[in-house]
């Protein structure tokens, strides 16, 4: 099996990744977007796709590295990009809603090894009802728009108010599976997914999500949704040898974590986009009343690691340290 480098941090893309059912690594790409419509949409979303991959392809030696991305046509022939605040953010749903708009997805597969490179790209109608200002502000109170091209998630609450959309659905999440899955042919990937589905045997099983330092590895159980993330691990009794839970966010920022309605004491690490450690809270202690300490560090991180309290310090995690986040 060829070795896969999804060229995103987009967690939306991971998770599309794996209904493929392929062993994939990922490795943010640090190529600057395109942010000025010249020669169509089209156009537009398969060059940054193909610099997104083809940067990340020429720090490899070898490995088919795919890169994406995603913008918003509205009905006005505006770009809708992600948006820098909220004030946009709601003006730019409000101008969706108006009229059906498009969103297109360029896709970029390179051989990091002979230079093999094959570009594409989908378009998705999209037909939105429309909102009061009330209703998108609370929308946006429970879904960030900030990471996301059009500022609204198809997959989540945005489903909605999103009652058609003509195209591929995938598309609009950020990653034309259909797509994807024709251009991997080419450069000799089998989808095992689709094959393990025709001839009936099952879905393909993934590892289970790892954290490893070195030789240490922890098992998580990763979250994302939001009454996840803010439950966390609270009433649980405790965790097995080797066992974790990852908070995974939607973008880097300054994430505090607390402790009530905790029953024993953790080890909580900060870590960034590429698996960085930025922090480690040792030993915090549980919390079962008011008021209750709030712990992080004043720097930004993508995850957030709870492990058993003495684990980073028994096997020697530190600031500094990359971990590897394997299956996530």
């Amino acid at each position: 099996m060829k070795k896969i480098i999804l060229a995103s941090a987009s967690p939306q893309r991971r998770k599309l990744m794996k209904i493929l059912g392929l062993p994939f690594s990922v490795s943010p790409s640090r190529a600057k977007e395109i942010t000025r419509l010249t020669r169509g949409c089209a156009h537009l979303v398969r060059i940054n796709a193909l610099r997104k991959a083809q940067e990340v392809a020429d720090r490899l030696q070898e490995g088919i590295v795919i890169g994406s991305d995603t913008v918003v046509l509205s009905s006005k022939g505006r770009l809708i990009l992600k948006p820098r605040d909220l004030q946009e953010a709601k003006k730019n749903l409000k101008e969706l809603m108006a009229k059906p708009h498009w969103v297109y997805s360029g896709v970029a597969v390179i051989d990091a090894k002979t230079g093999r490179k094959e570009v594409g790209f989908e378009k998705t109608r999209v037909f939105m009802s429309k909102l009061t200002d009330g209703a998108i502000g609370r929308y946006h109170k429970q879904v960030s728009p900030l990471d996301k091209a059009g500022g609204f998630d198809i997959e989540g609450k945005g489903a909605l108010f999103i009652p058609r959309i003509e195209g591929c659905y995938f598309n609009v999440v950020g990653l034309p599976l259909a797509k994807l899955a024709e251009m991997l042919k080419k450069f000799g990937v089998s989808i095992l997914f689709f094959i393990f589905l025709i001839l009936g045997i099952g879905p393909v099983q993934a590892a289970s999500p790892q954290v490893c330092h070195l030789n240490n590895c922890v098992t998580v159980e990763v979250v994302f949704k939001q009454d996840d993330l803010e439950r966390g691990l609270m009433y649980r009794t405790g965790l097995g040898q080797d066992k974790g839970m990852l908070f995974e966010f939607a973008r880097d920022d300054i994430y505090k974590f607390w402790m009530k309605n905790m029953h024993f004491n953790l080890d909580i690490l900060w870590i960034t986009v590429d698996g960085r450690i930025v922090f480690i809270g040792q030993n915090i202690p549980a919390c079962t009343s008011d008021p209750c300490p709030v712990y992080g560090p004043g720097r930004k991180a993508r995850y957030v690691l709870e492990i058993n309290s003495g684990y980073a310090t028994s096997h020697h995690w530190k600031v500094g340290d990359k971990l590897d986040l394997k299956g996530i």
